[in-house]
């Protein structure tokens, strides 16, 4: 939701350039406008994963504004391509695309007319003609471009529904207008509400609020949003439901709503989160996957006692816990170098692998200044760091390692050639 306008959006990252949706024939609740209105948007955008990283995303189309009520138009007059399911048990799902058509380069439109666009691509590639006669002409597609227009590669320039890649901004909407929608019938309502209320502040919402979360009937989602809404703004009746909820056993509290409460209280920048957060990732007795939740939600807290919880974890024998520990150590790591460091130093050795897995790929800092009084566990550390981490270290203190420490470069030295080589990361199949 815009806090500005109140425009609600459904964001649908694609790897190829279609306005697709999926829709189960059976299940309301898993159709393809469930929880839509038709003054919301969904959004098309285009997305090129990188090489090294399931989350390094690269944006390669415009983001594309399609109304809801556009899109139910089109749904409801047989203007798409549904394909078949993929099984024939119940809920299985299909997908809905409304036939459009996209630049494949970079290009200037010379050319609209009722039967087709003519694209000439900048790089002086061969123009691209798009018919918008589609299923033998059973459906058309409707320009989205004008003559002389420049657009993007992986633009869509032709669709059965209107296609904008900008909005026109409407008066703001007040607190009001919130107050209303966290007693609508609808759900998404309520909870985009309620939502929306904890980033916006608010004079006259808190009794509403607080007969969300009392509502015997209301939405798990909406109670938390309604809480976390409270508890950003220090209402006691806020803080009360989400402990209630994150501290409770799972024969009175489902850990479904307790990992959600766990997300809910990452985003509340407070003291009082972490501190719970920390509780429940030391609590042995909790849950290992809320625990592994608790972790990861950490990495939303930059300090020094989020730091030392999360490292305190590195000598568990649940791999889950470790695991989101160190890479929340990593998101917060950079304002904690020194914090880091001086705990690799002093820490149990049992510990010293998360953090210098961490520290490996934030760098900032002079290994030379760890070697001196440094035990042996403690240098095959350092080796460990300067290995994995040669392009975020200053390559004179790698030399001044050298000079130092023989033995810890030559150990470095031998995974530098190990990660350079075409063998790395090779597998059998």
């Amino acid at each position: 939701m815009c806090l500005n306008t109140g425009f609600r959006f459904e964001s649908r990252g694609k790897t190829k350039p279609e306005i697709s949706m999926s829709h189960s024939l059976n299940d309301p609740r898993r159709a393809w406008n469930a929880g839509m209105q038709d003054d919301d948007y969904v959004l098309i955008v285009v997305f090129k994963q990188g090489v090294d990283s399931p989350v390094d995303l690269k944006r390669i189309s415009p983001v594309h504004f399609i109304s809801v009520k556009d899109l139910r138009g089109a749904f409801a007059d047989k203007r798409v391509s549904i394909t078949k399911p993929k099984g024939v048990e119940e809920g299985s799902e299909i997908r809905v695309i409304w036939p459009s058509a996209v630049a494949n380069e970079e290009a200037i439109v010379s050319e609209v007319s009722p039967r087709r666009i003519s694209l000439a691509p900048l790089s002086g590639a061969k123009r691209q003609i798009v018919q918008l006669s589609r299923s033998k002409g059973a459906i058309t597609l409707v320009p989205q471009v004008r003559l002389n227009d420049k657009v993007e590669k992986n633009q869509i320039v032709a669709a059965v529904v209107p296609v904008r890649l900008a909005l026109t901004r409407t008066a703001n909407i007040d607190e009001a207008v919130l107050v209303e929608k966290l007693r609508s019938i609808d759900l998404s309502e309520r909870y985009a509400a309620a939502k929306a209320l904890r980033y916006r502040g608010y004079l006259i919402a808190q009794a509403a609020l607080e007969e969300r979360i009392s509502h015997a009937q209301e939405d798990i989602y909406v109670q938390l949003e309604a809480a976390a809404a409270l508890a950003a703004h220090d209402h006691l009746s806020g803080w009360a439901f989400i402990e209630a909820k994150l501290c409770s056993s799972v024969l009175d509290v489902p850990l479904e709503t307790q990992l959600e409460t766990v997300i809910v209280i990452s985003e509340i920048p407070d003291e009082k989160s972490e501190r719970l957060l920390i509780a429940v990732l030391r609590d042995e007795h909790r849950d290992e996957e809320l625990r592994a939740g608790a972790a990861w939600a950490l990495g939303q807290f930059a300090t020094a006692t989020a730091a030392t919880a999360l490292v305190d974890t590195f000598n568990s024998t649940a791999l889950d816990i470790k695991t989101e520990a160190a890479r929340a150590l990593l998101k917060i790591a950079q304002p904690q170098v020194a914090h880091l460091v001086e705990m690799l130093k002093t820490s149990d050795p049992s510990k010293r692998d998360g953090i210098s897995w961490a520290l490996a790929r934030t760098g900032k800092f002079n290994l030379a200044d760890i070697l001196p009084d440094a035990d042996d566990n403690l240098r095959k550390w350092l080796g460990y760091i300067m290995g994995y981490g040669k392009k975020n270290l200053n390559e004179t203190d790698v030399d001044a390692v050298c000079q130092a420490d023989p033995e810890v470069y030559f150990a470095a030295s031998v995974l530098w050639q190990i990660l350079a080589s075409w063998v790395d990361d090779l597998t059998e199949y």
